[in-house]
């Protein structure tokens, strides 16, 4: 079978660590003996083309592990939304026409946000192949999208063959929304690379939160409950990962709290350095507001980290039992912070669970079901 990937973002020059759940998907179903093919006409701010200060928007294409893949960037202006989904458009009908020349016609298209539903739908007219869709955008959650969005995400989510959501409350929110039906299939996550941390004797405590920096993530509210539970008391330390347009507002929190000994901002870092840095931890916390998965927490869960986690939509689908962590209210940040130091969690157990539920083998045979549907 056949399988083409439209994704709203991917990987690329100007983000190497840009949503690598899609890729790991990717190479999931093509070592399930799919052929896949990627397609993600990729817009790009222009804060990121002020940080590589660089303007250069070369196509990327080339082969990946047997995966077809062509990312092809593009300026997205602040605020002209429907400028930047025509540009997405019109690439994206090059690009597709492009890649049947070179690899045939894909037996159905899997579409990963609907940011990118009307190049499905183009294709669905012009060329007859079904497409389905998961969503990923926590913007229905937040309420972000004006109502002509609303109703142009229903269009694509009508016309696709079926619909995925990656948490079940996100699917149930979804379907409520759109009266149309939504199932659950979370994120894979690399269990070999994401491999079990070695056993410490180290007395410190390690808190860790990787993410990007922005209000909906909650980083200071995550700062401020440490401070609160562990200033002073040196044996704990918190590590926070990623960028983003918080980053110098929460150097400031921690300057202001006095906690830089204890309290790290550790900007964006590549996947092999996440990996150690997870792996070098005791507790993967997320304070998010608003998440339809947290594919973090697997990645940590599936090194044997305990995870602790506000119920926010997605982790409610990953914390499944108190033998991996903690799920609190997000009052209860602090309490579930305090409680998680207490408890002794078995990594491999953990480790296990991950392996059970979302491990690629997992996820690419419930994928093929619903391509086979």
């Amino acid at each position: 079978m056949h399988i083409l990937l439209l994704t709203s973002s991917y990987k690329s020059e100007f983000n190497t660590v840009s949503a690598l759940f899609f890729r790991d998907q990717a190479l999931a179903l093509k070592n399930n003996e799919m052929q896949v093919g990627v397609i993600c006409p990729l817009p790009i701010s222009l804060k990121l083309v002020w940080q590589r200060k660089s303007i250069n928007f070369n196509d990327e294409e080339y082969n990946d592990n047997g995966i077809y893949t062509h990312v092809s960037p593009f300026l997205s202006i602040p605020k002209w939304f429907h400028r930047s989904q025509k540009i997405r458009l019109s690439l994206g009908k090059q690009m597709f026409k492009k890649y049947i020349t070179i690899n045939g016609k894909p037996d159905i298209i899997h579409v990963h946000s609907f940011l990118i539903g009307e190049l499905a739908l183009w294709i669905k007219e012009n060329y007859s192949i079904p497409f389905v869709i998961t969503e990923h955008s926590t913007g229905f959650s937040r309420k972000i999208y004006s109502q002509k969005t609303v109703i142009f995400a229903k269009k694509v989510f009508e016309n696709s063959k079926a619909c995925i959501a990656v948490s079940q409350p996100f699917c149930n929110l979804m379907s409520d929304l759109f009266k149309v039906p939504f199932q659950y299939i979370p994120n894979v996550v690399d269990t070999s690379f994401f491999m079990l941390k070695q056993k410490s004797n180290r007395d410190e405590f390690i808190f860790l939160n990787i993410g990007h920096l922005d209000k909906k993530k909650n980083q200071d509210g995550l700062i401020k409950t440490f401070s609160n539970l562990f200033n002073g008391n040196q044996k704990y330390q918190l590590k926070i990962v990623g960028q983003g347009i918080e980053f110098t507002a929460l150097q400031n929190l921690i300057n202001e709290l006095k906690i830089n000994d204890q309290v790290h901002l550790l900007g964006k870092k590549s996947r092999e350095e996440v990996k150690e840095i997870i792996q070098k931890s005791d507790c993967f916390v997320l304070a998010s507001r608003f998440e339809t998965f947290g594919v973090v927490l697997i990645e940590a869960m599936s090194c044997g980290l305990s995870v602790l986690s506000t119920k926010s939509g997605g982790p409610e689908s990953i914390i499944a039992n108190d033998t991996l962590g903690v799920l609190c209210e997000h009052e209860e940040l602090e309490k579930g912070m305090m409680d998680i130091t207490k408890k002794k969690f078995d990594s491999e157990r953990i480790r296990a669970y991950v392996l059970d539920h979302f491990c690629e083998n997992i996820i690419a045979n419930k994928l093929i079901q619903v391509y086979n549907e």
